[in-house]
């Protein structure tokens, strides 16, 4: 994405990487219901259209505090909030489906295959949706991919990413960690992304580091027209993986087919 106008090109094609470093892959639709969800009726419905999925209703927690004479009391409330969906292989979860009267979240757990496998899913719980919940506009439509690399210590981090020069190596003090956040504009077209860059610290001292990239794309603009959905979808993927293969070292290389 160096130098001159960021420009989307249908045409082009990135490589497939089966040992690809991404443990969540994310598409989400944040799009109010225009009609009341019943629960019961939405449970079946959802029941009929993925049998293959296990359904748990969605719980929102909320606490608060109030005060009396006798001091503080601490309150917590739970309210129904929509339907969970999980699909598993080799008994862990593969997708899972957030369904509520907001939208809906879809993830692909690792192993995450290929677009082609995922994006479908997605589209079928979205399809669902705007059957049932009638939306009038999408107001968000967004893509998320975390990878998760483990390394031995925070230089290592380089050999995947540029880094930031540790600010105080010159009097002895080692870098840890690190959080990088920047917001990106690409161009004047309708989009945004969020890129983090970060090492976690150790849960525990024989657990190693792990270099998170977490890209998320984004409309920047609502979506009335639900028939152009199938482009909105390539062109988010062609920006996620042009911020990838930008940010990433050799990565045919490192997560290709050969090791």
């Amino acid at each position: 994405m160096s130098g001159g106008a960021f420009q989307i090109d249908p045409s082009k094609r990135f490589p497939t990487l089966p040992r690809a470093p991404i443990v969540e892959a994310v598409l989400q639709w944040q799009a109010a219901a225009s009609v009341e969800l019943n629960e019961s009726t939405l449970r079946g419905k959802l029941a009929a259209s993925f049998a293959d999925y296990e359904i748990t209703p969605q719980h929102n927690i909320e606490t608060a505090f109030s005060g009396s004479p006798q001091g503080m009391e601490l309150r917590h409330s739970a309210t129904r909030e929509g339907f969970r969906l999980t699909k598993k292989e080799n008994d862990k979860p593969a997708f899972v489906c957030q369904f509520n009267r907001s939208g809906i979240v879809v993830s692909r757990l690792a192993p995450y295959k290929n677009w082609d496998e995922f994006a479908p899913e997605a589209v079928r719980f979205w399809e669902t949706f705007a059957e049932v919940a009638q939306p009038s506009e999408i107001a968000r439509l967004s893509t998320r991919f975390i990878s998760q690399i483990p390394i031995g210590s925070v230089p290592e981090a380089g050999q995947y990413i540029d880094i930031a020069e540790k600010p105080l190596s010159a009097i002895g003090v080692a870098t840890d960690r690190f959080f990088h956040q920047d917001t990106l504009k690409p161009g004047g077209l309708p989009y945004m992304i969020n890129l983090v860059r970060a090492v976690q610290p150790r849960q525990q001292a024989s657990t190693p580091l792990s270099l998170i990239v977490d890209i998320d794309v984004r409309t920047s603009e609502s979506i009335a027209d639900f028939d152009a959905l199938t482009q909105t979808l390539a062109e988010l993927r062609f920006i996620k993986n042009t911020v990838f293969f930008t940010l990433m070292k050799d990565a045919e290389a490192k997560f290709g087919d050969n090791e």
